[in-house]
């Protein structure tokens, strides 16, 4: 107690038993809005990522169809007669345009008879074609071709054919 007051005051400051309830009840409310708050953010952060990654993932399926949707424009031959498959042409027009990007232009191509992963790629102002094959990526064929006819020029060598259907490697005969 403190001097200069009365019990009759102090028991008037003091809160009565249903003011403390209430006092409870407001704070348990107050906890209860933060708990619920924090579980509304998370969905929210949860439904944005979601639309995040699936916007992710459509964009990236439109790139690889753009990627797929290369079409050649050179006369590709046949000469297992069985007809010419898609992964082919998609092949045959990726390994063109990546051969055009490095400044050559592709004649024609050719699907040897017995052979269903191989094709022969036959250059302008080239006597001589190149045998790849579909299973390795076409920018690195046409890296492997270009490395070829600067070798080939600079040895003044005119073969038959230039073999690059294993990676790093070419053959000549």
């Amino acid at each position: 107690m403190k001097v200069g007051r009365t019990i009759a005051q102090e028991w008037e400051k003091q809160e009565s038993e249903s003011e403390r309830l209430a006092n409870r009840k407001k704070s348990k409310t107050k906890k209860v809005i933060k708990v619920l708050s924090v579980f509304a953010c998370l969905a929210i952060v949860t439904v944005l990522a979601t639309m995040g990654i699936t916007k992710w993932f459509t964009t990236n399926e439109k790139v690889e169809k753009e990627k797929t949707a290369i079409v050649p424009t050179v006369q590709i031959i046949d000469e297992n007669g069985a007809g010419i498959s898609n992964r082919m042409k998609e092949y045959v027009g990726t390994i063109e345009k990546d051969l055009q990007d490095l400044g050559y232009t592709v004649n024609r191509a050719v699907i040897p008879a017995g052979k269903s992963r191989e094709v022969d790629v036959f250059l302008n102002n080239y006597e001589y074609y190149f045998k790849l094959n579909i299973d390795r990526a076409s920018a690195v064929s046409a890296e492997d071709v270009s490395r070829m006819v600067a070798y080939l020029s600079e040895h003044g060598i005119n073969p038959g054919y230039v073999d690059v259907r294993v990676k790093g490697k070419g053959y000549y005969k």
